[in-house]
């Protein structure tokens, strides 16, 4: 389901004072008439941090983070498609199906750039401090419950790939 500021938001679009009969009726809707629903509840002023929030809490796409990863040059692969890819990119995430699994390699133009076949020792060291583990080329996380991983574990992932960056990279 979504938040609970975006069910009371839609709930109140609705004009529902049946909130099981409100909730049966959102569960139909789509992720559209869910995010149109929230902005009619809103009015007709909305900041734009409100709307990334919604598309967070609706889409599960985190803008801001999506934003970050340019800078720290970071391809990002999710919902099946690029997110982020740029020529220079230094690492790739790519998050599995349904967000519950994520991977971490090197991009060739950083194996190219610094003479590393994998990735450097220090974000080992912090992507197996989160739980991630070796893989072909990488290194890989999957929640142990074979849920979604948190946005919070998302952005410790992004901290440490980005840490790397900035600390030893930002100038290739």
């Amino acid at each position: 389901m979504y938040s609970d500021e975006v069910m009371r938001r839609v709930r109140q679009s609705l004009r529902s004072n049946q909130q099981s009969a409100a909730n049966e009726v959102i569960a139909s809707l789509s992720k559209v008439e869910v995010m149109d629903l929230y902005l009619q509840d809103f009015g007709e002023r909305i900041s734009s941090s409100e709307i990334r929030k919604m598309i967070l809490d609706i889409f599960d796409v985190h803008l801001e983070g999506i934003s970050a990863l340019e800078k720290l040059r970071i391809s990002l692969f999710s919902k099946g498609q690029w997110i982020a890819q740029k020529p220079g990119d230094l690492f790739m995430v790519y998050a599995g199906a349904d967000d519950i699994d994520v991977k971490i390699s090197p991009t060739p133009y950083f194996m190219e750039a610094t003479g590393l076949e994998r990735l450097p020792d220090e974000l080992i060291l912090k992507l197996t401090a989160l739980g991630y583990i070796p893989s072909e080329g990488g290194y890989y996380y999957i929640d142990p419950q074979k849920e979604g991983v948190s946005l919070t574990f998302k952005d410790q992932t992004i901290a440490a790939v980005g840490e790397i960056v900035m600390t030893h990279y930002k100038n290739l």
